[in-house]
Formats: C-alpha cells, sequence, structure tokens
C-alpha cells in the first residue's frame, strides 16, 4: 500500500468493504471485523489449519491455549465523495494487539469440541474527519470478540492422514468499538486434512459460511495451510500460509469481495504436554482484517487421557535360546527346551551326531532319523522308507506304513516273489497297474540294498511275435529308469523257452 497508485487501488477496495458514506443505509461497521482469522484448536501441531492430532490413548482429552497477536494497520478507510473523487484517507487501527483464549474437549478419539474468544488488549487508530459522512471512530481498547464454539469430526484419524468434519458457530456478543464485532451471528463449515511423514507435517482446513454465496456482509470463503519440517523431536519449522474472501454490502444495490493473503513464517516447539509457537509475516490484500504485518506467539496445553502403556520388555535370555534365564538350567549355553528342568536350556548331548539329543534318541551311538515313536526316534532307516528300523517289519526292502514291507514285490532266495506274477496279456505290450508298482518295488529295493549287484530280468519270447517282444522289452526298461536306477544294476534277458509275456527276476550278489 506504498506509493498513491498502490494506495488509491485499495482505497477503492476498502472504502467498498467499510461504508462510510452518509446517503448509506447500512451500519458503518456492517461485515467489518480485525480478527478474521480463526487460529487452529490448542492440541493441533499448527496456528491456523487443523494439523496433526496425536492421541494419548483412550479417555477424554483435553487442551488449552493462549495466542497473543500483533496486527500493524489491520483497517484502513477511505472516502469517496459524491463525484467519485477521494475525500479522505485514514487508518482506523494502526496497532493492535489481541489475545485469544482457547479450550477444547476430546471425549472420543474421533470427537472433538472447542472453544475460543479473542480480546482485544491494545489498539490505536485516527478516526477519519467527519465532512458529512457516517462516523467512523477510531479503535479504542481494551474489548472483546465474538465467541467461538465448534463441533468436529475425524472419520479417518491416523499419522499419515487424518480428516475434519465439522462446524463453529461465532456468536455476537464482542465490542463494536474496537472492530472485534459487527453484532451479526455466524456459522462457518470446516473440512480439514493432516497428516505426518517422516520429518515431514502438514494440515489444511477450508471454511466456508453458507451465506457468503447470498452474498451477506462480513461472511467469508476461507482456507489456511501449514507445512512444517522437524528440526529435531521437539522443533519444527515451516510456512503457514492464509487466504480468504470477504463480501460486503457498499449500498444496498451494491456487492464487493476483499481478498486476503497472509503467509507466515512459523517455528513451533514441544515439550510433553506443552506447546509453544512463533510466528510472523507480511499480508496483502483489501479484505478487513488484512493487516501489513502480523506477529504471533501462542502458548498450549494438552493432556488427559490414558497413555497407551507400551509392552513390558521380554523376561532376560542371555543365550538367545527362547528360554528365559530364570527357567534356563544353562542361561549361558544354548539348547533345547526339555521337560527336565535340570537339563532345559541346556545343550544336549548327541553322540552319534543326528541332531537328536541322547535323552531323546532310541539309538544314540547310531545316526537316525526322527520319528513320533519313542522306540524308534532316532534310529537308522537302512532302507530309507521313512520307518526306523526297530519299527520296521523290513528292514532291506522300502515299503509303506506301518510295516514297511513292499506290496507285490520281496526278496525271497535268489531273486524277488512278485504277487500277482507279472505277465504280459496276449498280444499286449502293456503292462497293468499291478505289474508297475511290483518293478518300481523292485527298483526301489536295489537302491536300498547297494551289496545286491545286479538284478536279471527274463522276458519270455515262446510263441511271440519279434516286434511284440521288443516292445514288451521296452515297457520294462522305461519303468526302470523311471525308477532312477543305475542302469548297471539291471539286465534284460530275453528267454526263448519261456512262455511269451512271462517276466521273472534273479539276483546277482
Amino acid at each position: 500500500m506504498r506509493g498513491r497508485n498502490a494506495w488509491t487501488a485499495s482505497a477503492v477496495v476498502v472504502a467498498s468493504t467499510l461504508l462510510v458514506r452518509a446517503s448509506f443505509a447500512a451500519s458503518p461497521r456492517d461485515g467489518v471485523r480485525i480478527d478474521q482469522m480463526q487460529p487452529a484448536a490448542p492440541e493441533s501441531a499448527f496456528f491456523r489449519a487443523e494439523g496433526p492430532h496425536a492421541p494419548l490413548g483412550e479417555g477424554v482429552e483435553y487442551a488449552v491455549g493462549l495466542g497473543l497477536e500483533y496486527a500493524k494497520a489491520p483497517l484502513k478507510v477511505a472516502g469517496l465523495n459524491a463525484a467519485g473523487g477521494e475525500d479522505f484517507r485514514t487508518t482506523v487501527v494502526e496497532h493492535a494487539v489481541l489475545a485469544r483464549l482457547g479450550a477444547s474437549l476430546t471425549p472420543l478419539h474421533w470427537l472433538n469440541f472447542d472453544v475460543s474468544v479473542p480480546f482485544a488488549l491494545f489498539e490505536t487508530g485516527t478516526a477519519p474527519p467527519a465532512k458529512g459522512y457516517d462516523p467512523v471512530a477510531a479503535a479504542s481498547a481494551p474489548g472483546l470478540g465474538d465467541i467461538r464454539i465448534g463441533a468436529h469430526v475425524r472419520p479417518v484419524d491416523t499419522k499419515g492422514f487424518g480428516l475434519v468434519l465439522g462446524a463453529r458457530f461465532w456468536a455476537p456478543i464482542g465490542s463494536e468499538d474496537s472492530y472485534l464485532s459487527d453484532k451479526t451471528p455466524r456459522v462457518e463449515v470446516n473440512l480439514g486434512a493432516a497428516g505426518e511423514a517422516s520429518k515431514l507435517l502438514w494440515g489444511c482446513t477450508f471454511g466456508v459460511s453458507p451465506l457468503f454465496f447470498a452474498t451477506r456482509a462480513g461472511d467469508r470463503v476461507a482456507a489456511a495451510c501449514a507445512l512444517h519440517v522437524k528440526a529435531h523431536a521437539s522443533v519444527s519449522l515451516g510456512v503457514e500460509p492464509t487466504v480468504a474472501v470477504l463480501t460486503s454490502l457498499p449500498k444496498p444495490d451494491e456487492k464487493s469481495y476483499g481478498v486476503s493473503f497472509e503467509p507466515l513464517g512459523a517455528l513451533r516447539l514441544s515439550f510433553g504436554g506443552a506447546r509453544i509457537g512463533f510466528a510472523a509475516g507480511p499480508g496483502f490484500g483489501g479484505a478487513p482484517g488484512t493487516a501489513e504485518l502480523r506477529g504471533l506467539l501462542s502458548f498450549a496445553y494438552v493432556g488427559g487421557g490414558k497413555a497407551e502403556k507400551a509392552p513390558p520388555p521380554p523376561p532376560p535370555d542371555g543365550d538367545l535360546d527362547k528360554i528365559p534365564d530364570a527357567e534356563d538350567a544353562c542361561p549361558n549355553e544354548a539348547g533345547p527346551d526339555s521337560k527336565d528342568p535340570k537339563k532345559r536350556g541346556c545343550p544336549a548331548s548327541d553322540r552319534d551326531g543326528d541332531g537328536i539329543g541322547d535323552e531323546d534318541d532310541y539309538c544314540p551311538d547310531r545316526p537316525g532319523i526322527k520319528h513320533e515313536d519313542a522306540k524308534a526316534n532316532g534310529c537308522p532307516d537302512t532302507d530309507n522308507d521313512g520307518l526306523p528300523d526297530p519299527i520296521d517289519t523290513c528292514k532291506a526292502e522300502p515299503g509303506p506304513g506301518p510295516t514297511g514291507c513292499p506290496k507285490h514285490a520281496r526278496l525271497g532266495g535268489e531273486g524277488f516273489k512278485v504277487t500277482p506274477s507279472i505277465e504280459f496279456a496276449d498280444r499286449s505290450a502293456t503292462l497293468n497297474a499291478d505289474a508297475r508298482a511290483a518293478l518300481d518295488e523292485i527298483a526301489a529295493t536295489m537302491r536300498a540294498n547297494p551289496k545286491i549287484e545286479q538284478v536279471s530280468v527274463w522276458l519270455g519270447t515262446k510263441g511271440a511275435k519279434a516286434d511284440l517282444a521288443d516292445k514288451r522289452a521296452q515297457e520294462i526298461l522305461l519303468i526302470f529308469r523311471a525308477g532312477t536306477l543305475d542302469s548297471a544294476r539291471y539286465e534284460l534277458l530275453i528267454k526263448d523257452d519261456l512262455r511269451g509275456g512271462v517276466v521273472q527276476f534273479h539276483l546277482v550278489k
């Protein structure tokens, strides 16, 4: 507003907001207030925006706050004569020191009520000359402002993102002499969002007076944001800009809008439940309440609730074997759990090195496998069928439980005894399921008995055509190959004196 051109432009805007001509029907102070700013609730991290909210836990929370504010030249007026020329200009409020008391109550983590009221502690200003205009008095102090009562909910309340919805009612109990009230009740609807990510704090609140769209004097649309960076766990620095558009009615048949923009730099400190804040910055625009310079100092305290208790630390476990030292018979040596209190947590003796402690190993001097049967646990499994030898009826022949014996092919004498016997069907080169299973069992038994050098498979070809005999031989060889038996440990012999399709087995030891 320095320089005649800038002052003239601002004077026209402000003059259309603060009504001073004698012919105006409205009150000179209708819609004019210098405390347009609505600070955030005391438990917020910011002055103006509903910033991040950190619940203390279950229970009712409360917060109280005191803000002190200095504003330079927040209200200037200019008078225009009937010819449209400027008749005078003056600063009605030159210096203002305001205080704000606020408190909030959070009975549920998602529900909050707040109240705040401004006071004029000190104001100076110059009244414009009369010259036939409606009187516009210079500000006087002290003065009381309109009390604001709010209710908000947080449908989303997380550290990364929080959402605030609600409204505030402005009760017109304040003084017109200090320009803190125009004796008009108002309601503002609020929408806010805020969050915290790493060292970044952010928050924004959007407020609108529903009658703004009906152009009632003094109603507004406003947005306040804050962006802070944590320099320390208890210190944050940032910017807190506010922009507002206000309506006014210079004449009954006219409407006007004033704009205010105030970007503030801010510093916030927190010490437990205590909060201290500083902010300062210039103002731009012609809306009433826009200060050339504004400085803020705030104090708040947040308390109540039931702090969430941290889980108790785990009991000491010096050897990290997951057995507390108080219950560990060997607290400095890691060991397995044991039913015997004298051995619990102690290194287990394992003479055969099979990973099963001697106290649980039924065969402590022979490496074996784990098994649920205590009389077989830790014992060898000669045929590798999953059944330790003490409970395996056929120790050298792999087979399914509970006996561990093959179902179709058993070792016997100089060969294998196969039940039912293997025989190709007439003119067929395909074996049935039982025959295939028997060949698989023979291959498994050969793998489990390295002392058996070789098995000879006799295929009878008497009375069978050569091509059919070849196909039958290939069928047998494919099954053995699929059983991953070393090819040096089996041989296929053609027996032309054995009826075609009959298969017999002989061992080479």
